[in-house]
């Protein structure tokens, strides 16, 4: 199996954890929308939650490392709602007390992929989320990587996940 294989199956666990948490957590359905590889580090959202996680796979009697980083972005009109909806209160603008929402958002996800990912043979170690905000922030990702832009429609609004993986033996 390809690092490309690896990659595809290695973003479903995601995509089905995001559905899941926007569910339960945030009370609304995600509706995937086309992926497509991203080609800049431009983000498509104006706040952006961001998890880098490493680990092995093994298969078929054979171990490889990888790294990988997740992203979820929104733009401001949909981060709000969703924090509204989280939190209960009405949020308008970015303020401090919904500047941690994403990363929390991220974490869920992650916890929920993690479950899958393990019964693919994926050990995971998750750093800290971190946050940007901001119209046009840019996204460092490792050198070489692909990352691939998932784009998703809500009741609050379009959200976008960016997904890298890269193997090294």
């Amino acid at each position: 199996m390809s690092g490309e294989t690896h990659f595809i199956e290695f973003s479903k666990p995601f995509i089905d954890a995001a559905k899941n948490v926007f569910e339960t957590m945030v009370f609304t359905k995600l509706e995937t929308q086309k992926p497509t590889i991203k080609s800049d580090s431009v983000s498509r959202g104006d706040v952006s939650a961001i998890l880098g996680l490493s680990g092995e796979l093994e298969k078929n009697g054979s171990r490889c490392h990888y790294k990988a980083m997740l992203v979820i972005s929104f733009p401001y009109e949909t981060y709000f709602k969703v924090a509204s909806a989280m939190l209960g209160e009405t949020y308008t603008s970015y303020v401090s007390d919904i500047h941690d929402l994403g990363g929390e958002i991220v974490n869920m996800v992650m916890g929920n992929a993690k479950r899958d990912l393990k019964t693919m043979g994926y050990t995971s170690n998750m750093a800290i989320p971190s946050m940007l905000e901001g119209i046009n922030h840019s996204i460092k990702y490792p050198s070489g990587a692909h990352v691939v832009l998932i784009p998703f429609n809500s009741a609050h609004g379009p959200m976008f996940m960016e997904l890298c993986y890269l193997e090294a033996e």
